[in-house]
């Protein structure tokens, strides 16, 4: 008896990360699995009747994107909120909340997401008195483009109750001036969730950042509404070729709402999620964790990792550095974790088995955490742990080398470097200072050394777009003359968002490649890559998404094909 495919995909260009057959023409996918890559030819003697057949036009096909590292829940909540990524100056922040709150007559709060730091001034950061000019009776919430800081004004102020401030653990503060009152400035998530918590979201999306117990006191139609969030974020992903994401911040109550959306067919694409080991919990906690990983392990839910966060960022001054800022020498940025209880949290998870992935964006937290991964080492034995480092903004040159060494693998995202796609060189380079450029977002010497390098967006903090993260990598350029060549190349940057992303997660053999046996994870772009200049590969997009063998997204033009 032949067999018939039930989709097949011709006339395309594909670029398949198999090293056995880097390109070819057409695939053919039978229930969830591709059967056949090879020649139009091939693919169309296991055409059948009922065969499903798409031209792809001479298009690019790829393995569906992985995008190593999102946090959807924020991001799917951001859909809704008013975003400033392009505003600049008072006048026109005033005018773009004018505009929505025109829009929407009914509004008590304004939660704003994507501002720059320097969104008022070049000079200072925003404060209290700017916002209340432009929004005096409203609660008004200004999120920075890296989520790390917001700047609230007095209504919000008083809302949480916080206007002569809030005591929080180090790394965390809600900014008081001199007079003994809040400037509006909340640095990182405890601060930033007093205000959240009283938004129309309630503050829910960020809960996998602040708490890793489930929540309480959640309503039915809070969780309805949190569940249509996290839905229009999945949706948002398959639009873009993505089908798989890699969430960064996770507690069970969005495990749970993954778990209700896949039990009703409703999951477009697959998800995984960790266990967030905030610095306030008993790094004995990584257990729950492993108890995790057995209750949630599906074809599309998995919890297999520990996420942490040993630092903030570089803009608020919350990242931890080697060596002062340059703007400030005598500060360097206040460790999330003691060295003591990092290294107990990463040997117990290592012992358990278990990957981890700990946010660090100042050399001073990457070697804390290359620190760590070396106890673990040391402790446990060698093994293939795949232990992450997310983002790596700022690695010193005595460290660079311990990353090969201890097999750490290089958490990158594109879009971040000042000046490759939005965010500004402004309120970044001044306070890391001339002398750091050359070891900061270090992604082509990393991949050069042979450090496994994942690529991906960090959704919301930065836009979704593979492909215009993939152009930022492509084009990026030196900040001064002279300065080091940190682009890499198209294959390179494919690479890093598909094959690598599916290796980084343990399942090389299962996604990441179009070969015979994989997954049917597919994305079938709108343009032929070899054909587009790099400056201009952002503007390619996704035709359709294809996961498990299922359409997931089809975009109008290729609707109308």
């Amino acid at each position: 008896m032949s067999v018939t495919a039930d989709l097949i995909i011709h006339n395309g260009r594909l670029r398949t990360m198999d090293a056995k057959r880097p390109i070819a023409q057409a695939l053919a996918v039978l229930a969830n699995r591709i059967i056949r890559v090879g020649s139009d030819a091939a693919c169309e003697a296991l055409r059948g009747p009922d065969t499903q057949v798409i031209d792809a036009g001479g298009a690019t096909v790829l393995p569906g994107f992985n995008e190593a590292h999102l946090h959807i829940f924020g991001g799917g909540v951001s859909l809704g909120q008013l975003s400033l990524a392009d505003v600049k100056g008072a006048e026109q922040l005033a005018a773009r909340i004018a505009e929505w709150r025109a829009e929407n007559p009914e509004a008590e709060f304004v939660a704003c997401h994507s501002a720059a730091y320097n969104i008022i001034s070049d000079d200072r950061l925003p404060l209290r008195q700017d916002l209340d000019l432009i929004c005096p009776d409203l609660p008004l919430e200004v999120v920075a483009s890296d989520h790390h800081t917001s700047w609230v004004n007095t209504a919000a102020l008083r809302l949480a109750g916080i206007e002569r401030g809030f005591a929080l653990a180090p790394g965390s503060e809600v900014v008081v001036g001199d007079d003994g009152l809040a400037t509006g400035e909340l640095r990182e998530a405890p601060a930033m969730n007093l205000v959240a918590a009283r938004s129309p979201s309630g503050g829910r999306a960020s809960l996998g950042a602040v708490s890793s117990a489930e929540e309480s006191g959640i309503t039915a139609d809070q969780r309805a509404a949190d569940i249509e969030a996290i839905r229009a974020g999945l949706a948002y992903c398959a639009s873009y070729g993505i089908t798989s994401i890699q969430n960064m911040d996770g507690n069970y109550y969005q495990l749970d709402i993954l778990r209700e959306l896949e039990a009703d067919g409703a999951l477009p694409i697959r998800v995984r999620v960790p266990y967030l080991l905030t610095p306030d919990t008993d790094p004995r906690h990584v257990r729950i964790a492993a108890d995790w990983r057995q209750e949630f392990q599906s074809d599309f839910i998995t919890c297999d990792f520990v996420k942490l966060f040993a630092d903030g960022v570089v803009e608020s001054g919350t990242a931890v550095m080697v060596e002062g800022y340059s703007d400030a020498p005598g500060k360097n940025g206040t460790p999330l974790f003691s060295p003591a209880s990092m290294n107990a949290a990463v040997e117990l998870a290592d012992s358990l088995g278990l990957q981890v992935a700990v946010h660090a964006i100042g050399d001073g937290a990457v070697r804390q955490v290359l620190d760590a991964y070396e106890a673990a080492r040391k402790a446990n034995g060698a093994r293939d742990s795949r232990h992450r480092i997310e983002h790596v903004e700022l690695l010193h040159d005595d460290d660079f080398p311990r990353f090969r060494e201890l097999g750490a693998v290089a958490s990158m995202q594109p879009p971040h470097p000042p000046g490759a796609m939005d965010f500004p060189v402004s309120t970044y380079l001044p306070r890391i200072g001339e002398a750091r450029e050359d070891t900061a977002f270090r992604s082509r010497e990393l991949l050069e050394a042979g450090v496994p390098l994942v690529f991906s967006s960090d959704w919301p903090v930065a836009r979704l777009s593979p492909m215009a993260g993939i152009q930022a990598a492509v084009t990026r350029k030196p900040w001064r003359q002279g300065g080091k060549d940190q682009s890499v190349t198209l294959d390179q940057a494919l690479n890093a968002y598909t094959a690598a992303g599916a290796w980084v997660e343990f399942r090389e053999g299962t996604k990441g490649r179009l070969a015979p046996g994989y997954l049917a994870d597919i994305a079938i772009l709108d343009a032929d890559l070899d054909a587009v200049p790099a400056e201009r590969l952002g503007n390619v997009a996704a035709a359709v998404t294809i996961c498990n063998g299922r359409i997931v997204y089809r975009s109008d033009a290729a609707e109308h094909s």
